[in-house]
């Protein structure tokens, strides 16, 4: 699905939700409601936040993709059909963009993460330098040990670089949905819109 469209429905959901008091909901309804609503606090609220720095997404992804095959435990439907929508976005695993997680402060050098059995390093390749060169960036730092990258003044310029990118399409797509929701609002007439 979308991902501006279901954090729309998402919203409404938790809305519902809240407000169930003033509506009358069959006891199914309001039972697939609150395993709808559980899911998004639980597992996408926190993600779908920090979303838009490029630099965070294959960790972040990563982990997601794992929080949602833990969710097994809470409800195998859910995470099941999570994982199935979720696997088919995963543009931030490739070889060349994998390699942004480098200047991500939350991934370190003792990390063992692993989605069944897998890391970020899994993800990375020789062809993922192919990113330092598109950006023009210094990579000598790879040379050193990592806990030295910091004091590294070619690390900081590239960091410095890859923190001011953007996960373009979830900007964009949010960006159209609102633009949606504000002509919905002002008029139902086509014409006018």
């Amino acid at each position: 699905m979308h991902q501006a469209r279901w954090m729309a429905r998402a919203i409404y959901s938790l809305k519902i939700c809240l407000l169930q008091s003033q509506f009358t909901i069959s006891a199914k309804d309001k039972r697939a409601l609150q395993d709808v609503c559980l899911f998004i606090a639980v597992l996408y609220v926190k993600p779908w936040l920090g979303c838009s720095l490029a630099v965070k997404a294959p960790n972040q992804d990563l982990c997601f993709l794992k929080r949602h095959k833990e969710y097994e435990t809470v409800d195998k439907l859910i995470s099941k059909a999570a994982l199935s929508k979720f696997s088919q976005h995963l543009w931030y695993l490739s070889e060349e963009i994998a390699v942004l997680s480098l200047f991500d402060d939350e991934v370190n050098e003792d990390m063992s993460d692993y989605l069944y059995r897998k890391s970020l390093s899994d993800f990375v390749s020789v062809k993922s330098t192919n990113l330092f060169s598109r950006l023009k960036i210094d990579k000598n730092f790879l040379q050193r040990p990592v806990s030295t990258w910091d004091e590294d003044v070619a690390y900081s310029e590239a960091k410095r670089k890859v923190l001011s990118l953007r996960a373009v399409n979830d900007t964009a797509e949010r960006a159209v949905k609102l633009m949606q929701d504000f002509h919905g609002l002002i008029t139902a007439k086509e014409e006018q819109k």
